[in-house]
């Protein structure tokens, strides 16, 4: 779904209405995203003055909510950015680590070479670092200007029909976690399309982080303010709140794997395709997969 700037609706032309999605032409700017209302998130950022970076990054975070059955808020984020004035392509790896205290071999020896289903296949979450770091890097937003949208959205959305059918097939499957099922399966239920669904504590989340960059920024500036909710997360209540949930169910990790996490920003793998160059993220994502299957 695409938000653009003054926008035209092409009709169709013919007997009756046709159903469909319309040709939609802007003059200044265009955001598209996974979700419609995360390019509306997008849209609204680039309506006040934001860059394609603030845009890119109030997409993700709003993705984070209206699809978090998919991805997450604390999940992974690789970042492809071209850059405007030089032309150069950069890369965000926005993929986390594995805990330290995890044993190399305790898959093969425990597991028959496989990542387990549950806590111990959760690695350290990287999108926060990843979005933040792409905020003071090439953004020109804060922190709280761009996730504006993803906040009101977990305070409640219309679940759709796709959600809400993916929920239903592995109901069993949020039903293992007490976490996970008081919001997925509200009642004991899940949600139907058409109903608002709320999401109240990631709300609180990235509320939080807000909070925390409001005061540091009013003292130091908008760098000092992204970092301060940076730290929120990973230095905070919250990366304690994630870490005692992994010591009270066998997880393994600490804040000190919160702690000394950073996003790196590194140049993309690219191939020459016919007559143009393709760009992809690196190893840790898709992408060298993606290059090899156009060579």
């Amino acid at each position: 779904m695409n938000a653009p700037s003054n926008y035209s609706l092409t009709p169709t032309v013919g007997r009756g209405m046709v159903a469909g999605r319309p040709d939609i032409a802007g003059t200044r700017h265009m955001a598209s995203a996974g979700h419609y209302l995360a390019s509306l998130a997008a849209f609204h950022v680039l309506e006040d003055g934001g860059n394609a970076i603030d845009a890119g990054v109030a997409a993700g975070l709003a993705l984070g909510v209206v699809q978090s059955d998919l991805v997450n808020v604390a999940g992974v984020a690789p970042i492809m950015i071209k850059l405007g004035k030089t032309g150069e392509v950069v890369t965000i790896s926005g993929l986390g680590w594995w805990p330290k205290a995890l044993d190399p071999t305790l898959f093969q020896r425990e597991h028959e070479s496989h990542v387990p289903r549950g806590i111990l296949r959760q690695i350290i979450p990287a999108a926060p670092d990843a979005w933040l770091l792409a905020l003071e890097r090439y953004g020109t937003m804060s922190f709280g200007e761009v996730a504006t949208s993803a906040i009101r959205l977990a305070e409640g959305f219309v679940m759709y029909p796709l959600m809400a059918d993916y929920i239903t097939t592995f109901k069993k499957d949020y039903a293992e976690w007490s976490a996970n099922s008081a919001v997925y399966l509200p009642k004991g239920e899940p949600p139907k399309a058409g109903e608002v669904f709320v999401q109240r504590d990631l709300a609180r989340t990235l509320r939080f982080m807000v909070d925390e960059e409001s005061k540091a920024s009013a003292k130091g500036g908008r760098v000092a303010g992204l970092k301060a909710a940076r730290a929120a997360f990973y230095e905070g209540d919250i990366a304690r709140a994630i870490t005692r949930h992994h010591e009270e169910n066998g997880g393994l990790l600490r804040m000190e794997d919160f702690a000394g996490y950073r996003s790196a920003i590194e140049a993309p793998v690219s191939l020459k395709f016919n007559q143009h160059t393709v760009y992809a993220c690196g190893p840790w994502c898709q992408g060298p997969a993606l290059l090899q299957a156009l060579s």
